[in-house]
């Protein structure tokens, strides 16, 4: 368990801007790795001991850097990636402890246009980016009887038994029930940043967020290869609308927290997802409220408030508060631009 670990730290602790990590890329669009405790939302069943997301982008090209720190104004950068995004929990039981983990496996496009200098607005940027791919848990029992195949008669039959006012959560299989579905997720960004210091780096900057989640049956909308079950998708929901914004600034020279934390910037997030309909028992909001110290390598320690559905796979049937906190690191941070 202790090289599990390791290997966790090892992922969401990269190197950060200035040696620009092992693959020498940023991203403008998407989630920061992450690693800490996080609370459960039915405690009464189940108790995290840690959360993990150790996110990781394999890009084909990423011209992001190159294009805006050329000096020419207006000019787009793009992103090719494969994406992969486990997200893994360890519980405090004695037994399986890691239990139905998560696997996100696709492929990723990003552009990014600078846009043009108004009078108010000197540094503007407008992204997209578009995901397509197979998510699931690779687990191969029923969803709601660990005794049971997934597919089988007995486990099919099962769902003829769930009505609108069935509790998901009191009979969700969280040892070995099967989640998969495949996916294509869509995000617009804007992004204005007010100010660059001497250096020609942001000093604060605000960024605003919108997209939609659509689950299909084929992966890349072709391929009968890992979707999801006519049962399954009337409990899952089909489509998640997102939206999310962030305010980050540079905390002075003379600041108590720079001084004595060493840090050198704060952000403050927030996300909301929104499930348009699941069963009548899930509930179909999500919110988070993040807010964030990064130091000068990038890496951040952060304290986030959850309302809503769960986000493991399956466990959206479970909602409630839920309190997050531990380390993390930006995969868009301040940057020189010219």
């Amino acid at each position: 368990m202790n090289q599990l670990i390791w290997i966790l730290l090892f992922f969401v602790t990269p190197t950060g801007v200035k040696a620009q990590g092992i693959f020498n890329a940023v991203y403008p669009i998407g989630e920061n790795p992450n690693i800490g405790y996080k609370s459960s939302m039915v405690p009464s069943i189940e108790k995290i001991l840690f959360e993990a997301n150790p996110i990781l982008r394999l890009p084909v090209y990423n011209n992001f850097l190159k294009k805006l720190q050329s000096g020419h104004l207006y000019k787009s950068g793009s992103t090719l990636y494969f994406g992969y995004k486990p997200q893994l929990r360890m519980y405090t039981h004695n037994s399986l402890p890691v239990k139905t983990p998560s696997y996100k496996i696709g492929l990723g496009f990003q552009k990014l246009f600078r846009l043009k200098e108004t009078k108010n607005n000197k540094n503007q940027m407008f992204a997209f980016s578009i995901e397509s791919g197979h998510y699931s848990n690779g687990q191969s029992k029923s969803s709601f009887n660990k005794n049971f195949d997934d597919g089988s008669p007995s486990s099919d039959s099962l769902y003829g038994l769930i009505t609108p006012h069935t509790n998901l959560s009191n009979i969700l299989n969280r040892e070995s029930g099967n989640f998969s579905t495949n996916f294509t997720e869509m995000i617009v960004n804007y992004r204005f940043v007010p100010k660059l210091d001497e250096d020609y780096k942001p000093i604060s900057a605000f960024s605003v967020y919108a997209g939609w989640n659509r689950y299909h049956d084929k992966l890349f909308l072709l391929a009968n290869i890992g979707g999801y079950s006519s049962a399954d998708i009337k409990i899952y929901g089909k489509n998640r609308w997102l939206a999310g914004l962030e305010y980050f600034f540079t905390l002075k020279e003379t600041s108590w927290l720079r001084k004595t934390a060493k840090s050198n910037r704060v952000s403050v997030s927030t996300a909301f997802e929104y499930i348009t309909t699941p069963h009548p028992f899930v509930n179909p909001v999500r919110w988070e409220l993040k807010p964030t110290i990064y130091f000068d390598n990038n890496i951040g320690i952060f304290i986030a408030g959850i309302y809503g559905h769960d986000n493991y796979n399956y466990r959206f049937v479970d909602s409630g508060f839920q309190f997050f906190t531990g380390i993390t690191f930006d995969i868009f941070p301040p940057f020189e631009i010219k």
